[in-house]
């Protein structure tokens, strides 16, 4: 199986402009990312895809490839899809890894493509880890997830997803009251999607769904369009960077990776 990961990079991010170039631990953002992709096992080639001259030259820098897409496109989705045309080369699956996660680990990566490869009927694949403290499940950020017996995917949500019905009580100004072992129960998806070519290519011409547009998943398209999404699990966590003011949290998860001072 010939694999390609695509990190779609765009410069103008409305709350962090400019964030695949902002310094992580000494290096930019999407050095990190390219790194771990690039050190993956099962993944064949690996390209920045982006709109801006800044990033491709950043990305040349550091011994990356970079490919040029339009500035118009709608979504990091349709930006690994249109990197996939422009390289015009044969590839059986197709990763996405967002930019903005500097502490992806290769293992997750890895773990994905080893998805692919073990189910060639599954459309698309993803990952997610576990929850480390009950606290994590309020933040909107931490998108959760839940699986059926064979690993794919249920649903998506910012919401704690399962809901505890006996002694929870799901508000923001109180704890969820868990039993011992309750909280293996809860995945934290992690930003990182493998396709098939097909399944790319019909993903990008689906409309938004209503679903996807109420919790502002994208994922959520491709589950209400009856698509299929494997689950691969992780014990490492991720952490996307959404704002400066995360910045500091993914340092600290490199440095206890040993991989930052």
């Amino acid at each position: 199986m010939r694999t390609l990961a695509v990190l779609p990079s765009r410069f103008q991010a409305s709350r962090f402009p400019g964030k695949p170039l902002a310094l992580i631990a000494g290096k930019p953002m999407i050095q990190w990312v390219f790194e771990a992709a690039h050190r993956a096992r099962g993944v064949d080639r690996v390209v920045v895809a982006t709109d801006d001259d800044r990033i491709a030259t950043a990305v040349n820098g550091f011994g990356g490839e970079a490919v040029m897409t339009e500035p118009a496109l709608p979504s990091g989705t349709d930006r690994v899809a249109a990197a996939l045309d422009a390289l015009g080369e044969s590839f059986d699956c197709i990763l996405n890894i967002q930019g903005d996660e500097p502490a992806m680990h290769p293992d997750t990566v890895a773990a994905v493509v080893a998805l692919m490869q073990d189910q060639p009927d599954l459309p698309i694949a993803t990952a997610a880890c576990p929850f480390v403290h009950p606290d994590e499940l309020f933040n909107p950020n931490a998108v959760k997830v839940v699986v059926d017996d064979r690993h794919r995917a249920l649903y998506f949500s910012r919401s704690p997803i399962p809901y505890l019905r006996n002694g929870a009580i799901f508000e923001p100004d109180f704890r969820p009251w868990l039993q011992p072992g309750q909280l293996r129960h809860f995945r934290r998806h992690l930003g990182l999607y493998a396709y098939r070519p097909e399944a790319l290519r019909a993903f990008t011409q689906l409309p938004p769904h209503p679903l996807e547009q109420l919790e502002m998943l994208e994922q959520l398209r491709a589950l209400g369009a009856g698509m299929a999404i494997g689950v691969a699990d992780t014990p490492h966590l991720s952490l996307g960077v959404d704002v400066p003011g995360d910045v500091p949290a993914a340092e600290a998860l490199l440095r206890e990776r040993g991989l930052a001072r």
